[in-house]
């Protein structure tokens, strides 16, 4: 509890800083140069195409296709159970029919794993924002 206070404060007094450093170097009583005057008026650019909308219709018929794997315009059960199948064997690591917590979880350990760049078994605050599930967040850095 007391290291998440100091971390907390640490956060707060470089952010204090950050923008004490950004006020002293902003310009002061100096005259901001008035902007350029437009230059004549651009012939107008044509409108962008629209892509075609997709009805709701249209969707579900791509989805029907996309199950429909003989074309014989029927889902069978197996047709319909292919992908969830495919997504249970990708997770059941040692094809015993049966998914423990470790192969569950087995990304989550593999992401911890790699993030522990000290290998201490224990995540700095840098270490775990390179955790976070969005598409910005920073590789680990080891």
């Amino acid at each position: 509890m007391a290291l998440r206070r100091w971390l907390l404060l640490g956060v707060v007094g470089l952010l204090a800083l950050a923008a004490i450093l950004g006020w002293m170097r902003s310009p002061r009583n100096e005259e901001i140069p008035a902007p350029p005057p437009p230059a004549a008026d651009p012939a107008p650019l044509p409108p962008a195409p629209k892509a075609p909308e997709v009805t709701p219709e249209e969707r579900e018929a791509r989805r029907f296709a996309r199950n429909d794997r003989d074309d014989n315009g029927l889902v069978t059960q197996e047709e319909y159970l292919r992908p969830r199948r495919s997504s249970f064997q990708r997770m059941d690591a040692d094809g015993d029919g049966l998914i423990n917590f470790e192969e569950y979880s087995v990304k989550q350990t593999d992401r911890f794993t790699a993030s522990d760049c000290d290998a201490s078994g224990g995540l700095t605050a840098e270490e775990f924002a390179s955790t976070a599930t969005r598409r910005d967040a920073p590789e680990p850095d080891c």
